[in-house]
This record gives C-alpha cells, sequence and structure tokens, in this order.
C-alpha cells in the first residue's frame, strides 16, 4: 500500500499522462479527425464543425501543455526551468498554440466565413473582375497556412520533448 500511496503522489506519472494526452491530441486532430470529416462532410457542415472544434482543439493543446509543463518531475516547474532542453520545446507548442487559439485560428474561421459567403452570394455580379474573391481566397490561404504551420511546428517540439523526457528518464 505504502508503494502505491508513493507512486500516487509522484509527478512522473500525471506528467506522462499529460503528455501522453498533448501529443496523442495533437496527432488525431491533425491527421485523423479533420482528414475523416472533410472527406464525410459536405462543405458547409464541415465549416460549422470546424469553427466549434479547432478553438476547443487549441485550448487544450495550451492547456495540456501547461499541465505537462506543471507536473515535470521531480518538482514542478522548479525542475522544468533548470532543463533548457526541456522549457524550450515546451514553451515553443504553447506559443504556438497560443496563437493559433487567439489569432490564426480566429481568422481562418472568418476568411472561411467569408471566402463562403462570397461563393454563394448572388451579388457577385458586381464583382466582375474577381477581385473581392480573389482577397478573399488569399486571407483564407494566408491564415489557413499560417494556423497549419504553427500546428506542425507545436507537434515537431512535442515529439522533440518526449526524447528530450525519454533521456532523463
Amino acid at each position: 500500500m505504502y508503494s502505491f500511496l508513493k507512486i500516487v503522489g509522484n509527478l512522473l506519472p500525471y506528467h506522462l499522462l499529460s503528455y501522453g494526452a498533448l501529443l496523442g491530441t495533437e496527432l488525431y486532430q491533425s491527421f485523423v479527425n479533420t482528414k475523416i470529416c472533410y472527406q464525410a462532410l459536405p462543405t458547409k457542415e464541415f465549416i460549422i464543425l470546424q469553427k466549434r472544434i479547432f478553438p476547443i482543439y487549441f485550448g487544450t493543446q495550451v492547456g495540456l501543455t501547461a499541465l505537462t509543463a506543471a507536473t515535470h518531475p521531480p518538482y514542478s516547474i522548479f525542475s522544468l526551468v533548470q532543463d533548457p532542453w526541456s522549457v524550450a520545446p515546451l514553451a515553443v507548442a504553447g506559443l504556438t498554440g497560443f496563437l493559433n487559439w487567439f489569432t490564426y485560428g480566429p481568422r481562418t474561421t472568418t476568411a472561411t466565413l467569408a471566402r463562403r459567403a462570397l461563393q454563394e452570394s448572388e451579388h457577385t455580379d458586381f464583382d466582375s473582375d474577381g477581385s473581392k474573391m480573389h482577397r478573399a481566397n488569399r486571407n483564407f490561404a494566408q491564415n489557413h497556412a499560417m494556423a497549419i504551420h504553427l500546428n506542425a511546428i507545436a507537434m515537431l517540439a512535442t515529439v522533440f520533448y518526449g526524447f528530450s523526457l525519454s533521456a532523463t528518464l
């Protein structure tokens, strides 16, 4: 019984679980969920679903990164700050998730909705040269590309952290 209580009072199991949840969430959302939804849903429904899923995903990404940092063994954040090979990737993952959560995610959603509205609008006759549609497409492409790249950087940082973590176990 004492050994079980010793394990429960140790940060390592919580750290491993939070890190595993972070990496698993990033990989699942990026490579499984989005692809299946894109293939299975009509465009309008896909946009509505993504508008609801991504803020939760980015918030979860930031929260799990913070939880992973807070449970760094043996002494929480106090041990983390003494390990630059661990602090750097977690900081990168947290920062990129934060940027996607508050900046590029909302911008991409707004650009998607604006582009979709232009596509469905009957007033496109007034845009004879297609400049409004071109600007909407460019705005969407820039914000979406930034969100994708930031998410990829976060995943790479999370994997790099896993290597750093495994070196200390």
